[in-house]
C-alpha cells in the first residue's frame, strides 16, 4: 500500500511538473540587470500594450520562463523600462533564446528560436540600411541645392528612386518568403500600399486563410477592401466640381488624355513647394495628350484663386471648398496632401502619388 502511495505521489509530482512546463520556453541572459529590477513580457492586443507575464531574472542575469501562447501575437520583453525587445511568437516554438544588454534602449540584443521574430529582425535590418542610404542621398541633394547644381540634384533624386525600388523588391521577396505569418504582416507596413496593392492583397489572402480571426489580419483585410476600389487598373471615380468660373468640370470629359489628378490646397506647404516642379512637367508635356486636374481642398475661394495666380498654375482647377469633406477627397480616400492619381486615356488609374522625379520618369516612360 505504501508503495502504491509513493508511486502515486511520484506520478502526481511529474504530472504537475509537465503541466507547469507547458508553453514556449523563453530563456536568456541580461548583461546589465540591477538588483530589484523588473522584466515583463507584454502583448500587443486590440486595445494596446497588455501585461502578459513576468520574468524572474537571477543575480547572474539569467532567466527561464514558460509562456502559454494560444495564438500568434506580437510581444515585447521589457527590461526595467530601459530596453524593450519585440518578439513575434506563435505558440509553436519549443525554446526561444533572448540575450540582451538590458539597460540601454539601443543596446545589444539577439533572438533565436522564433521563425517570425528572425524574419522581423531581417526586415528591420533591411529598412535601417535603406534609411542610412537615403540620408546620404538627401545630404547630397542639400549640397547640390546649396551649390545651385541642378544636375547633381537630379542625379541624387534618381539614385534615391533606384535604391527605393531595389529595397522594395528585396523586401517583397522577404515578405513572400515569410508568409503566411505575422512577420509578413509586419513587413507589409513598410510597403507603399498605393504602388503595391496587388502584392498586399495576395499576402492578405494568405494571412486570412492561415489566421482569419487575428485582429491584425482583420484590420489588414478591412484596409484592403477599402483600397480595392482605387487599385491600379481600376476605373477612376468620377469627379464633377466647379472650376473658378463656376462651371462644372467632369473628369470623364477628359477621356482620351492622360490626366494627373492633383489634390492640393493653398494652405499646404509641401503642395506649394511641389508646384514649380509640376508646372515644369506640365509645360513639357501639355502638348503630348496630357492634362492636369487640380482638386483643391481649400475652404475659401480667395485663398484658392490667390494660390493659383501666385504659383502660376495653368491647368484645370476645381473645388467645392469643403476642405477634407470635399466629395472628391472622400471618393479618392485622400487623407493627406499632396496626393496624385495618374489616369490613362480610358479613365483607369495607372499610378499614384507621383511627384518630382517619379512623376517626370513616369511621363517620360509614357511619352518618350
Amino acid at each position: 500500500m505504501k508503495h502504491i502511495l509513493i508511486l502515486g505521489f511520484i506520478v502526481g509530482l511529474f504530472g504537475c511538473s509537465d503541466q507547469a512546463q507547458e508553453g514556449v520556453k523563453l530563456t536568456g541572459n541580461v548583461e546589465q540587470f540591477p538588483e530589484g529590477g523588473f522584466a515583463y513580457v507584454e502583448r500587443v492586443g486590440e486595445n494596446g500594450i497588455e501585461p502578459f507575464d513576468t520574468l524572474n531574472v537571477d543575480s547572474n542575469g539569467d532567466f527561464s520562463e514558460y509562456l502559454k501562447i494560444e495564438k500568434p501575437a506580437f510581444f515585447r520583453v521589457n527590461f526595467n523600462g530601459k530596453q524593450i525587445i519585440s518578439l513575434i511568437l506563435t505558440g509553436e516554438e519549443d525554446e526561444v533564446v533572448l540575450n540582451a544588454q538590458g539597460n540601454d534602449p539601443r543596446g545589444f540584443s539577439e533572438v533565436s528560436g522564433s521563425y517570425d521574430t528572425e524574419y522581423k529582425n531581417q526586415i528591420d535590418a533591411m529598412m535601417q540600411e535603406y534609411r542610412v542610404k537615403v540620408q546620404g542621398m538627401q545630404q547630397a541633394q542639400r549640397q547640390a541645392r546649396a551649390n545651385n547644381d541642378a544636375q547633381a540634384f537630379q542625379t541624387a533624386q534618381f539614385q534615391m528612386m533606384d535604391v527605393a525600388k531595389k529595397t522594395e523588391a528585396e523586401l517583397k521577396a522577404l515578405i513572400r518568403e515569410a508568409s503566411p505569418s505575422l512577420a509578413a504582416f509586419y513587413g507589409l507596413q513598410m510597403i507603399d500600399a498605393t504602388q503595391n496593392f496587388e502584392f498586399i492583397d495576395s499576402i492578405a489572402t494568405e494571412l486570412q486563410a492561415e489566421m482569419p480571426e487575428n485582429f491584425h489580419v482583420e484590420s489588414l483585410l478591412s484596409q484592403v477592401a477599402t483600397k480595392k476600389s482605387l487599385a491600379i487598373g481600376k476605373e477612376a471615380p468620377e469627379i464633377a466640381l466647379e472650376n473658378p468660373e463656376g462651371e462644372i468640370i467632369k473628369l470623364s470629359s477628359l477621356r482620351g488624355k492622360y490626366v494627373l489628378i492633383d489634390f492640393w490646397a493653398a494652405w499646404c506647404r509641401p503642395c506649394r513647394a511641389e508646384n514649380p516642379n509640376v508646372v515644369r512637367v506640365y509645360n513639357e508635356y501639355s502638348d503630348e495628350n496630357f492634362e492636369i486636374l487640380g482638386v483643391s481642398l481649400d475652404r475659401t475661394r480667395e485663398k484658392w484663386l490667390g494660390a493659383i495666380e501666385q504659383d502660376g498654375l495653368p491647368w484645370l482647377h476645381v473645388s467645392d471648398l469643403k476642405y477634407w469633406r470635399s466629395q472628391a477627397a472622400i471618393d479618392y480616400q485622400v487623407n493627406a496632401i499632396p496626393a496624385t492619381f495618374l489616369i490613362d486615356p480610358e479613365g483607369k488609374i495607372i499610378a499614384k502619388n507621383l511627384r518630382g522625379a517619379s512623376l517626370e520618369a513616369k511621363l517620360k516612360e509614357i511619352f518618350g
